[in-house]
């Protein structure tokens, strides 16, 4: 026989453990003998539990994943290790590791099995997180390369004593050397006197967190060229902690605009060469000239523009700040640099990068204006796309946890004129079986079609998020009563009963639902998450394919 006063040292002695001595009678059935004090806290296991068979105690989903590795363990008469969960006392899912470690009196026959439950909650969310690190990382090597490294301008990065950190290809080419030449020296050895002399002045200022931006005419790899540069800082934790200096080859351009008054042919066949937009602007804002790239970027022909005003296809927003510009550039002569939209033949608007020089007579009168644009379409699709990255899951594009806390901060802050709202949370019933009997890229799959039906019986001004795994959230808006939030509930219970379509197979899904209604304003997101949360877990008790509401008054 065990002897039980040393078993019961090594049951309340389990570490960190949750341990559990089960008593085993037949070949299937097993009893509570001894649950340590941590077990007992963390599942809610009584005294009064003990000597209670599995069965008994166990929910039936949770009863059924663990009796065959318990029947296991004794047919084995070995260890065995398996994966679960649990609901803890505090209403939380926990991820655990169980080990079933088989007793066996001198007969050789097991009598009692001893299970140690390790709550590997972090672990898993940390490799999980780790996964989704790596995803991002390397989504923002393959943007840096395409900002960085691909750029068709010079970029150069330096540290705070102007040590060359790293630079691009066009950086060489600008300046005649070779990468193994320049990592790890002061930019000084590549700069003139003159270069260092603006250089210095414009490199204390971004140490201040002033982007600086000037136009420098200087020698380069044997070459003399114009030079659009930038510095920007780099500020990680809000402190500098390096410079990007990106040096854009304006050489082209500048002598266009210098040799303009004197030889307006050249200027033409340089104009008409470009694939940028080159056009003239006179005193009154008219257009005098455009090149012919108008036909193959806007699919206007030139002549269409000339004789109109600057404003002519301009986003009717954007209007106001252009000619804010050209009137600051005619009083100061300063060069323009911004973006806007003009619209394309095909009804589209296209954004562009606009570069503006005034050109004076030899009277210092305005004379006209040098506009070169070119298109940046592309780059502003990307970083509208880097901003619904922020605010979106990328499983089932909608709004992630972040869009939804700050739709009900706005909500919350807005004059609702007494309208009332409700917030929903959303899980799936039984979603863990379909992952393991299916795999997690049909469990996917279930998830989209899961958000897009609830998404589809909210009404306009409504939102849908998803919160993480099957687990999503909803705020429903403009409601009067309580009705109102049951409505919305039963036509999303009423779709979801419809048969899923996945892969080829056919399943039947229901969902448990939390709903917060509250009665007054004055609660915070959190709150409201968090009743939501606890509604669900509330509403997951009384069974399933269920809702439970909580009015908070």
């Amino acid at each position: 026989m065990l002897d039980k006063q040393l078993l019961n040292q090594v049951v309340q002695s389990g570490f960190d453990n949750l341990i559990f001595l089960m008593r085993v009678e037949g070949h299937n059935l097993f009893y509570y003998e001894m649950v340590n004090d941590l077990a007992k806290e963390k599942t809610g296991i009584t005294d009064k539990d003990i000597g209670k068979e599995l069965q008994e105690v166990l929910s039936e989903e949770h009863y059924y994943k663990m009796y065959p590795e318990y029947v296991k363990a004794v047919e084995m008469n070995e260890k065995v290790v398996y994966e679960d969960y649990f609901h803890s006392t505090s209403y939380n899912e926990l991820i655990s590791e169980t080990t079933l470690m088989p007793l066996v009196n001198e007969d050789g026959q097991c009598t009692h099995i001893l299970a140690s439950v390790r709550d590997i909650t972090d672990y898993r969310h940390a490799e999980l997180a780790k996964e989704q690190s790596k995803r991002h990382i390397q989504l923002s090597e393959q943007r840096y390369k395409s900002l960085f490294a691909d750029n068709s301008d010079a970029i150069v990065s330096i540290d705070l004593q102007g040590t060359m950190l790293e630079m691009n290809q066009a950086f060489e080419q600008l300046t005649g050397y070779h990468r193994g030449e320049l990592l790890g020296k002061p930019s000084t050895i590549i700069t003139d006197e003159e270069q260092r002399k603006y250089g210095f002045a414009a490199f204390e200022r971004v140490l201040e967190k002033q982007a600086q931006s000037f136009e420098l005419n200087t020698n380069f790899n044997g070459y003399q060229l114009d030079l659009d540069i930038k510095m920007t800082p780099i500020i990680v934790e809000e402190e500098v902690v390096g410079v990007y200096v990106i040096l854009k080859d304006i050489t082209e351009q500048r002598h266009a605009e210098r040799t303009l008054m004197k030889n307006q042919e050249r200027f033409q066949l340089i104009a008409e060469s470009s694939h940028d937009l080159i056009t003239l602007v006179d005193d009154y804002g008219i257009i005098q000239y455009a090149s012919p790239s108008y036909r193959t970027i806007l699919g206007y022909s030139e002549d269409q523009f000339i004789g109109e005003s600057l404003l002519h296809k301009l986003h009717e927003e954007d209007g106001s700040r252009i000619l804010n510009a050209f009137d600051h550039a005619k009083r100061t002569a300063q060069p323009i640099a911004m973006d806007f939209r003009q619209q394309h033949i095909n009804g589209e608007w296209l954004w562009f990068e606009l570069q503006a020089k005034p050109i004076f007579d030899e009277y210092g009168h305005f004379y006209q204006m040098v506009v070169v644009t070119r298109n940046i379409s592309e780059r502003k699709a990307y970083e509208d796309e880097l901003k619904s990255f922020a605010y979106h899951d990328p499983l089932t594009n909608l709004p992630n946890r972040r869009k939804f806390k700050q739709k009900i901060l706005d909500y919350l802050n807005e004059d609702r004129r007494g309208e009332q709202f409700a917030v929903l949370m959303f899980d799936i019933d039984d979603f863990k079986p379909i992952n393991d009997t299916h795999g997690h890229d049909f469990g996917d799959e279930v998830i989209k079609e899961f958000g897009r039906r609830i998404e589809s019986n909210l009404r306009d001004g409504d939102l849908v998020a998803r919160m993480g795994g099957d687990e999503f959230i909803a705020l429903l808006t403009g409601l009067h009563s309580e009705d109102d939030v049951i409505q919305v509930v039963r036509r999303i219970q009423v779709t979801l009963e419809e048969d899923w379509y996945i892969d080829h197979k056919i399943i039947n899904l229901t969902t448990s639902i939390g709903i917060v209604f509250p009665n007054h304003d004055q609660i915070t997101d959190e709150d409201l998450i968090k009743m939501a949360d606890n509604a669900l877990y509330g509403a997951k008790a009384l069974g399933k394919d269920t809702y439970q509401l909580m009015t908070v008054d």
